[in-house]
C-alpha cells in the first residue's frame, strides 16, 4: 500500500512538472546567486502555519539579500507532492522546499516515503519551532453543540473513549504529527480511537469537525485560537513539554500522557547538490532574520519561536528524531 502511494505520488508530481515546466539553466556562478526569481515550494495551503511562517521568513530574507522570492503552495500526500517536486528540480538554487519535522519525519518513520528529507535533500537550516499543537472538540454549549460528544476537559473525553473504545472520531493525517500524538494518546491514556483522514489542511479538517464528521482534531493553536475564544471549541490539552506563554490551557504532561509531546521545527531544503556557496548565503541572511526583533515579535502573536539550526546541526537531529519517532510508533 505504501509502495503504490509513493507510485501515485510520483505520477501526480510529474504531471505537475509537465504542466509547469522545469526552470531553465542558469549559468552565473554560485557566487552570484540570484539573477532572477527563486521559488519557495510550501506544501500546504495558504493561510496556516507553514504558509504563514514562510511568507514572514522570506520577505525579510528577500529585502536582506535583494532577491525575489515567490511563494508556491503546492498540496498533496501530506507534503510528499511538494518534496517530491523540489526533489526532482536542478540543483541551481531556484527551486527550494519550506516544510516541517511535523510531517517530514513521521513519514520517514512510518516508511510512507521512499526517500530522506536529509539524505535526499541539501538542508539549508531552521528558523523556528512552534510548539503549540493542541487538541480540540466541539463545545456542547456553542453553535455547534449538536456535533459534540459532551465533553468540557480531557478527562470527559478519555472515560467516554474507555467507554465506548474505537467509536471516538479521530481527524488522522497519516504520515504527520496528527497520526503520531494521536498514537501517543492511545498509549498514555489506554484507549482507542476511529481514526478518519478528512483532509491533510486544517481548513478541511476544521469543516470537518464543525460539521460533525469527527470528533477530535489536533492543530497549531494559531489555527484553532478563534474557534476556542468564540465558544466553538473546548481545548482538551496542549502538546508541550511545560506551559506556552501567552495560552492558558494545561499540558497532556500534566494531565498524565506524558508522551503526548510534540514540535513542529520549519526547514529549508533545497534539491540535493546545489552548491555550498549558495546554502550558506542564504542560511546567513535566514540567520539574520531569526535575530531580528520584528520577526520574533511577530512569530510571538502565533506563539511561536525562532529557532535558527545550520544544515549540520539538522543533519545530525533530524536522523535522530527519526529513530525516536520509529521507537515510539513501533508499539502498533
Amino acid at each position: 500500500m505504501k509502495k503504490y502511494l509513493f507510485r501515485v505520488l510520483a505520477l501526480t508530481m510529474a504531471c505537475a512538472l509537465l504542466l509547469s515546466g522545469c526552470a531553465g539553466g542558469k549559468t552565473e556562478a554560485p557566487e552570484d546567486w540570484a539573477t532572477t526569481t527563486v521559488s519557495v515550494v510550501v506544501p500546504y495551503s495558504p493561510g496556516g502555519d507553514t504558509d504563514t511562517y514562510c511568507r514572514a521568513l522570506f520577505d525579510r530574507v528577500g529585502k536582506s539579500l535583494g532577491i525575489t522570492f515567490v511563494i508556491t503552495n503546492q498540496t498533496g500526500g501530506s507534503g510528499m507532492v511538494a518534496s517530491m517536486n523540489v526533489m526532482s528540480q536542478k540543483p541551481d538554487g531556484y527551486t527550494l522546499l519550506f516544510c516541517h519535522t511535523g510531517a517530514a519525519l513521521v513519514q520517514e518513520a512510518t516508511g510512507m516515503v521512499e526517500f530522506s528529507y536529509t539524505d535526499d535533500f541539501t538542508n539549508v537550516c531552521t528558523v523556528a519551532i512552534d510548539e503549540t499543537y493542541a487538541l480540540v472538540a466541539v463545545d456542547p454549549n456553542g453553535q455547534y453543540g449538536q456535533y459534540s460528544r459532551g465533553w468540557s476537559d480531557l478527562e470527559g473525553m478519555i472515560e467516554d473513549a474507555k467507554a465506548n473504545p474505537g467509536k471516538i472520531r479521530y481527524s488522522t493525517v497519516f504520515g504527520s504529527t496528527t497520526q503520531y500524538v494521536g498514537q501517543m494518546l492511545e498509549r498514555d491514556a489506554g484507549i482507542s480511537f476511529d481514526n478518519l483522514d478528512v483532509g491533510s489542511d486544517s481548513a478541511s479538517r476544521m469543516t470537518a469537525l464543525l460539521g460533525g464528521q469527527v470528533d477530535l482534531m489536533a492543530a497549531n493553536y494559531m489555527n484553532v485560537r478563534d474557534y476556542i475564544e468564540n465558544g466553538d471549541l473546548v481545548c482538551l490539552g496542549i502538546m508541550a513539554k511545560e506551559r506556552v506563554e501567552g495560552i492558558d490551557f494545561p499540558t497532556f504532561v500534566e494531565q498524565g500522557c506524558p508522551s503526548v509531546v510534540t514540535a513542529k521545527k520549519y526547514e529549508i531544503k533545497f534539491p540535493k547538490g546545489v552548491d555550498q556557496v549558495i546554502v550558506d548565503k542564504l542560511a546567513a541572511a535566514c540567520k539574520e532574520v531569526t535575530e531580528d526583533q520584528e520577526f520574533i515579535d511577530l512569530l510571538a502573536t502565533y506563539y511561536a519561536q525562532p529557532l535558527y539550526r545550520d544544515a549540520e546541526t539538522m543533519n545530525t537531529e533530524d536522523p535522530t528524531e527519526v529513530e525516536m519517532l520509529e521507537a515510539g510508533l513501533a508499539f502498533d
